[in-house]
C-alpha cells in the first residue's frame, strides 16, 4: 500500500462512523452507511429474479463471487452480494445477510472502493464469465479500509484490554474470526494492551 494509506484510512472510517451514528468503540452499521454514501445494498438473487445463477457459479467455483458495485445510467449505485454462502451453498435471507461477517465484509469492501474512487481497471474470468476489477493494489486499500470500518482502532483496543478473544469478538461485532483477528494483529492492539498492563504492574507497590 502506497506511503501513509493505512493511517489515511483510520481517518476515513472514524468520518465514516461519524456520518453513520456509530461510536469509535462499535462496528460500522452498513444499512446507515450505505444511506450516507446514497448506495442501495441488494441481494443477487433479488436483482435477476433467480438464485439459480449463484448456485451455478458456486458450484464451478465457490467464493468466486462475493459482490460488486454498479454505476446505474439513472445516476443510482447499486452494491449487488452473492446471497449464496460458499462454505455451505446455503441462501442467505436479508435478515441473514445484515449479520453474516463474509457478507459484511463484501460490502464493506465495496463501500471501501467507492469511498476511495477506485476505478475498474482489470477483465477475470471467473467460471467462464468476464468480470471487471480493481488492480491488486486498489483491492489491498479497499480491504483495509473495509477492516477499518469493522473493527475501529478503540474498539480493538478496549476488546484487547478485556482479553476478549477474537472468536467473541467476532461474534458481537459481526465479522469472520479470521477478519477479527487479521485485524487485531495488524493494529498491534494486544501488544499495546499488554505495555499498558505491564507499566501499571510496575507501578504498583510490592506487597
Amino acid at each position: 500500500m502506497r506511503r501513509g494509506f493505512k493511517a489515511q484510512a483510520e481517518r476515513h472510517a472514524a468520518d465514516l462512523r461519524t456520518a453513520a451514528g456509530c461510536s469509535d468503540i462499535e462496528t460500522i452499521h452498513l444499512p446507515r452507511l450505505a444511506t450516507h454514501l446514497k448506495v442501495e445494498v441488494l441481494a443477487g438473487h433479488r436483482v435477476l429474479g433467480d438464485v439459480q445463477p449463484f448456485l451455478d457459479l458456486h458450484r464451478e467455483q465457490p467464493g468466486a463471487f462475493s459482490a460488486a458495485t454498479f454505476h446505474m445510467e439513472d445516476g443510482r449505485i447499486v452494491v449487488i452480494y452473492n446471497p449464496v454462502v460458499y462454505e455451505t451453498g446455503e441462501v442467505l435471507t436479508a435478515q441473514e445477510a445484515q449479520t453474516h461477517g463474509r457478507t459484511r465484509s463484501d460490502v464493506a469492501h465495496e463501500f471501501g472502493h467507492l469511498v476511495l474512487g477506485h476505478t475498474l481497471r482489470e477483465v477475470k474470468t471467473i467460471a467462464g464469465y468476464p468480470f471487471l476489477t480493481c488492480d491488486p493494489e486498489q483491492e489491498e486499500e479497499a480491504n483495509w479500509l473495509a477492516s477499518c470500518l469493522l473493527l475501529p482502532r478503540a474498539l480493538l483496543l478496549q476488546a484487547a484490554r478485556n482479553q476478549e478473544p477474537d472468536s467473541a469478538l467476532a461474534e458481537r461485532t459481526h465479522v469472520t474470526t479470521d477478519m477479527a483477528r487479521y485485524r487485531m494483529n495488524a493494529s498491534g492492539a494486544r501488544m499495546q494492551a499488554s505495555r499498558g498492563r505491564s507499566r501499571r504492574t510496575a507501578g504498583e507497590p510490592q506487597a
